[in-house]
């Protein structure tokens, strides 16, 4: 399977859970909007995503599944199969002491997290509350993360990503039931934890339907094999749980601000994650087993070919997406966020540090592209020296930031952190892409493109003006519309190689039709 058809699957599904989390973020603004409920939420909230994180789109994935695919391609089922129950019984176990320990030193995890928080009663109580609830769904989180690894190496990337899907649906009923017996902040708490149980119930009855290894509980004997991986997977988790403490950072910083900047900064940081899953994710994930696999074989030539096309694809969704997010960010505030508990102030305060992160979200895609190439060679050392450095870089520029801009700082730091970490990694994988006139001259077209598609859409924004919900959605529909007809358009007209072959594809398939 190419990689434009798997991300069509992937990335549609991802797309899907994506839109599922816009609704959900909808619902939270206006059932809690920026107060000290939706803050203490938040903090809460970092940790299941951060092993979310850690786990399926980072470090245990990008190193599980080259080992994995060893055993897959040569059909050792069996030793597929020890190899990852093993697995499988270290991360239950492990994962299980961390949630009783968190559980007994709550109070002492938010003071981590959020060390302004003691100077707010309120905020750290509740904090306190949801994080014992939510906490505990790591453990479904971080078993799930063996069986989607499998799923990826399968290439079932519909079954892979629709427990997202399922996920988002949860929290949203979680936000809908029960009103009259707690508040929104212990709703979608609880809905947290049944999602991580409904996840790992889904991944285990469609692995058996699909006869693909099921993950056991078993003894734990340690092979050759196992203490190879655990010796690349340490540092990869590491360097993994490295580049999440970028988020931490940024909250450990905003808790000494204002009321309402953490939240301003998670809803703007939802915007980017849309484009980030569906370019960056998905196509990592893709690239992973397939690069791994080529490896595998001995077949370094077509690998490098795989990481070129992967570089040119995500670059002609990316650019134009930054430029759309800078230019439509205060009306998709406003129409998504704005009615309700969240003010005008609020709606300005985000947009704004939606334009920053826009500015970074380029180096956000690279990053994750890199990393499963670097991945899928088993250089874990890479991916941890990137991690650390740009959770310094970050360090450093939030201190110096913060005090300037407030939670603008932060936002400017995140973002220049994610271009440090790129720097660090594609020094490590020049190898892997062929800087030649014909690529620079491709994605020049495409930033080209992206600017004159961005330049329309801020003149339609200026002609057009709306304040009721109704009208701001529909004009956020239209630019959005035209804007991506535009783009297309010019790709077209500047012979972008990309788009004359999707163009041609979908020239012969109407042609057969007829």
């Amino acid at each position: 399977m190419s990689i434009a058809k798997s991300f069509l699957m992937l990335g549609s599904m991802i797309m899907s859970s994506r839109i599922l989390g816009v609704v959900r973020e909808v619902m939270l603004s206006r059932f809690l909007g920026a107060c000290a409920e939706m803050d203490a939420f938040l903090i809460a909230y970092k940790f299941p995503n951060f092993f979310r994180r850690v786990f399926a789109e980072g470090g245990f994935q990008s190193i599980f599944v080259p080992y994995y695919t060893d055993f897959f391609v040569k059909k050792k089922l069996n030793a597929a199969q020890y190899f990852s129950s093993r697995i499988f019984t270290i991360i239950l176990f492990v994962m299980l002491l961390f949630s009783v320990i968190v559980f007994i030193f709550s109070k002492e995890f938010v003071f981590l997290m959020a060390p302004g928080f003691s100077s707010n009663p309120q905020k750290l109580a509740l904090a306190i509350d949801f994080t014992r609830i939510i906490f505990p769904s790591i453990v479904f989180t971080s078993i799930s993360s063996v069986y989607s690894s499998i799923f990826a190496v399968n290439r079932n990337f519909f079954s892979y990503s629709l427990p997202a899907i399922l996920v988002n649906i949860t929290l949203i009923l979680s936000l809908i039931f029960f009103q009259d017996v707690a508040s929104s902040g212990y709703r979608i708490s609880f809905g947290t934890l049944f999602a991580g149980i409904l996840q790992l119930i889904y991944f285990y009855f469609y692995a058996k339907y699909k006869n693909f290894t099921i993950p056991k509980i078993a003894k734990i004997r340690v092979s050759p094999k196992m203490k190879t991986m655990f010796k690349k997977l340490i540092p990869v988790l590491i360097g993994s749980g490295v580049a999440q403490v970028n988020i931490l950072v940024d909250s450990l910083f905003c808790s000494f601000l204002n009321t309402g900047c953490i939240t301003h900064i998670y809803f703007a940081d939802r915007f980017i994650q849309l484009p980030l899953s569906i370019f960056g994710i998905s196509v990592a994930t893709i690239v992973l087993p397939e690069i791994a696999a080529k490896i595998s074989k001995g077949e370094k030539k077509t690998s490098v070919e795989a990481a070129n096309s992967a570089l040119l694809f995500t670059f002609r969704m990316t650019i134009p997406s930054a430029i759309g997010l800078i230019a439509l960010a205060h009306l998709m505030i406003s129409a998504l966020y704005g009615h309700g508990k969240f003010s005008e102030v609020d709606v300005e305060n985000t947009a704004c540090i939606l334009r920053i992160f826009a500015i970074g979200l380029p180096a956000y895609v690279l990053s994750k592209i890199l990393s499963a190439i670097l991945f899928a060679q088993k250089n874990s050392k890479t991916p941890l020296v990137a991690a650390i450095s740009s959770v310094v870089a970050n360090i450093i520029l939030n201190t110096i930031l913060i005090k300037l801009f407030q939670e603008n700082g932060a936002a400017m730091s995140t973002a220049i952190s994610g271009i440090v970490s790129v720097c660090v990694m594609y020094r490590k994988s020049k190898e892997w892409f062929k800087i030649e006139k014909n690529l620079i001259f491709q994605i020049l077209k495409q930033t080209t493109a992206a600017v004159i598609m961005g330049a329309l859409i801020m003149l339609l924004l200026w002609i057009s003006s709306c304040r009721n919900y109704t009208g701001e959605i529909l004009i956020l529909l239209v630019c959005s519309a035209i804007g991506i007809a535009a783009y297309c358009l010019l790709l077209l007209v500047f012979k972008d190689e990309g788009a004359r072959t999707a163009f041609n594809f979908i020239k012969t398939r109407f042609n057969k039709k007829k």
